[in-house]
Protein backbone atom coordinates (compact mmCIF):
# COMPACT_ATOMS: atom_id res chain seq x y z
CA UNK A 1 0.00 0.00 0.00
CA UNK A 2 0.71 3.68 -0.55
CA UNK A 3 -0.08 6.74 1.15
CA UNK A 4 -0.33 9.33 -1.60
CA UNK A 5 -1.27 13.30 -1.57
CA UNK A 6 -2.29 14.87 -4.79
CA UNK A 7 -1.04 11.50 -6.43
CA UNK A 8 2.75 12.07 -4.44
CA UNK A 9 3.89 9.10 -2.79
CA UNK A 10 4.36 10.43 1.00
CA UNK A 11 4.97 6.52 2.58
CA UNK A 12 5.50 3.19 1.01
CA UNK A 13 5.76 1.68 3.55
CA UNK A 14 2.29 1.42 5.69
CA UNK A 15 1.35 -0.64 8.03
CA UNK A 16 -2.55 -0.46 9.00
CA UNK A 17 -3.77 -1.38 12.73
CA UNK A 18 -6.85 -2.23 13.86
CA UNK A 19 -7.38 -3.72 17.24
CA UNK A 20 -6.97 -1.45 20.47
CA UNK A 21 -4.13 -3.21 21.69
CA UNK A 22 -2.04 -2.48 18.85
CA UNK A 23 -3.47 1.07 18.53
CA UNK A 24 -2.39 1.95 22.42
CA UNK A 25 0.76 0.98 21.51
CA UNK A 26 1.26 2.45 17.89
CA UNK A 27 5.23 3.53 18.02
CA UNK A 28 6.01 3.20 21.26
CA UNK A 29 9.52 2.07 22.32
CA UNK A 30 10.54 2.21 18.48
CA UNK A 31 13.90 4.16 18.05
CA UNK A 32 13.05 4.98 14.93
CA UNK A 33 11.06 4.79 11.81
CA UNK A 34 11.96 5.34 8.12
CA UNK A 35 11.08 8.46 6.24
CA UNK A 36 8.77 6.12 4.15
CA UNK A 37 7.16 5.15 6.42
CA UNK A 38 3.31 5.64 8.07
CA UNK A 39 1.12 3.78 10.37
CA UNK A 40 -2.35 4.41 9.79
CA UNK A 41 -4.69 3.35 12.91
CA UNK A 42 -8.55 2.18 11.02
CA UNK A 43 -11.39 2.69 13.53
CA UNK A 44 -14.57 0.90 12.09
CA UNK A 45 -16.56 4.40 12.84
CA UNK A 46 -15.94 7.30 13.49
CA UNK A 47 -14.80 8.65 16.76
CA UNK A 48 -13.04 10.94 19.38
CA UNK A 49 -9.61 9.79 19.54
CA UNK A 50 -6.57 10.84 21.84
CA UNK A 51 -2.66 10.50 21.05
CA UNK A 52 -0.20 10.77 22.75
CA UNK A 53 3.77 10.85 23.01
CA UNK A 54 4.23 8.71 26.28
CA UNK A 55 7.18 6.21 25.77
CA UNK A 56 8.15 8.28 22.44
CA UNK A 57 11.73 8.57 21.32
CA UNK A 58 10.98 10.87 18.70
CA UNK A 59 8.81 13.23 17.91
CA UNK A 60 6.06 12.28 15.29
CA UNK A 61 3.29 13.85 12.84
CA UNK A 62 -0.09 13.20 13.48
CA UNK A 63 -2.56 13.33 11.05
CA UNK A 64 -5.69 12.97 11.63
CA UNK A 65 -8.66 11.93 9.31
CA UNK A 66 -12.10 11.88 8.44
CA UNK A 67 -14.19 8.88 6.62
CA UNK A 68 -13.36 10.64 3.05
CA UNK A 69 -9.39 10.52 4.24
CA UNK A 70 -9.98 14.06 4.38
CA UNK A 71 -7.47 15.67 6.87
CA UNK A 72 -9.42 17.10 10.12
CA UNK A 73 -6.05 18.45 11.68
CA UNK A 74 -2.44 17.83 11.83
CA UNK A 75 -0.36 17.96 15.40
CA UNK A 76 3.31 17.39 16.13
CA UNK A 77 4.15 15.43 19.33
CA UNK A 78 7.17 15.83 20.96
CA UNK A 79 8.54 12.57 22.68
CA UNK A 80 6.80 12.18 26.52
CA UNK A 81 4.86 15.92 26.48
CA UNK A 82 2.55 15.44 23.32
CA UNK A 83 -1.23 14.95 23.36
CA UNK A 84 -3.59 15.59 21.06
CA UNK A 85 -7.57 14.86 21.06
CA UNK A 86 -9.73 15.29 17.89
CA UNK A 87 -13.54 14.66 17.14
CA UNK A 88 -15.15 12.76 14.15
CA UNK A 89 -12.19 10.79 13.36
CA UNK A 90 -11.78 7.73 10.99
CA UNK A 91 -8.13 7.29 10.34
CA UNK A 92 -5.17 8.54 12.26
CA UNK A 93 -1.51 8.49 10.72
CA UNK A 94 1.88 8.77 12.48
CA UNK A 95 4.56 9.80 10.57
CA UNK A 96 8.06 11.40 11.23
CA UNK A 97 8.05 14.99 12.59
CA UNK A 98 7.91 17.34 9.22
CA UNK A 99 6.17 15.17 7.04
CA UNK A 100 2.89 17.02 7.29
CA UNK A 101 4.79 20.42 6.77
CA UNK A 102 7.15 18.87 3.90
CA UNK A 103 3.85 18.00 2.11
CA UNK A 104 1.52 20.43 2.51
CA UNK A 105 -0.74 18.32 4.74
CA UNK A 106 -3.51 20.52 6.03
CA UNK A 107 -7.37 20.30 7.16
CA UNK A 108 -8.93 19.74 3.76
CA UNK A 109 -5.79 18.08 2.33
CA UNK A 110 -6.93 14.94 0.90
CA UNK A 111 -5.18 11.64 1.35
CA UNK A 112 -5.52 8.15 -0.62
CA UNK A 113 -4.45 4.50 0.37
CA UNK A 114 -6.49 1.54 0.12
CA UNK A 115 -6.63 -0.69 3.26
CA UNK A 116 -8.63 -3.00 1.45
CA UNK A 117 -5.84 -4.08 -0.94
CA UNK A 118 -3.17 -4.00 2.24
CA UNK A 119 -2.14 -6.60 4.31
CA UNK A 120 -3.66 -5.28 7.84
CA UNK A 121 -1.47 -6.20 10.77
CA UNK A 122 -2.65 -6.59 13.97
CA UNK A 123 -0.11 -8.69 15.27
CA UNK A 124 1.07 -7.39 18.81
Amino acid sequence: MILKHDGTPIATRVECVTTTLRMIKGLMLRRKIPDDYAMVFVFPEPKSDSIHALFMRFPIDVIFLDKDKRVIETARLNPWTGYKHVKNVSYVVEMNAGTSDRYGLVAGAELTFDIAATHINDHV
